[in-house]
């Protein structure tokens, strides 16, 4: 099959161009945080037991980078570190009220960034282009077993 624009291009695009409406859309509303701490804050709703090892490679990314999100997160009081209680080496992040405050706030701005980016486009194209993406990440054989945007496992 062949493409004028190749499909890495056209997935990184269009990546891109959602983290950068919602990081607009965070400083318009006064939210100080991230794309990349919203999507840390999605994960540790979803699963309390999360320690910062699991979100690097759950995230791809060194673990480093989620120390400092991390550690902007407890700054803001968003997230608390527990002692795992089965291994008391280990911390296991959560989310606290404020956390969940304004994961919900966040969440809001991803519903009316979503919708505004998707204005336009039939409900058979919506669901052609899931079922596309879908495909995708079948061949791909991920093992990317969760779902940060609507919560759902593979």
């Amino acid at each position: 099959m062949s493409s004028e624009i190749p499909l890495g291009y056209m997935l990184s695009r269009s990546r891109r161009v959602f983290k950068h409406q919602m990081a607009s859309e965070f400083r318009n509303r006064g939210i100080d945080l991230t794309f990349e701490q919203y999507v840390i804050l999605k994960l540790l709703d979803l699963n309390a037991d999360f320690i910062q090892q699991d979100l690097a490679d759950l995230l791809q990314k060194d673990k480093s980078i989620i120390v400092r999100h991390i550690n902007c997160l407890l700054k803001y009081h968003y997230v608390v570190r527990l002692t795992n209680i089965e291994d008391k080496r280990k911390k296991n992040l959560t989310l606290t009220d404020a956390g969940m405050e304004i994961l919900n706030r966040m969440k809001e701005v991803a519903t009316e960034v979503t919708n505004k980016l998707i204005s336009g486009i039939t409900e058979n194209e919506l669901e052609t282009f899931q079922r596309v993406l879908l495909k995708i990440q079948e061949n791909g054989d991920s093992d990317e077993e969760l779902c940060i945007f609507e919560g759902h496992g593979k």
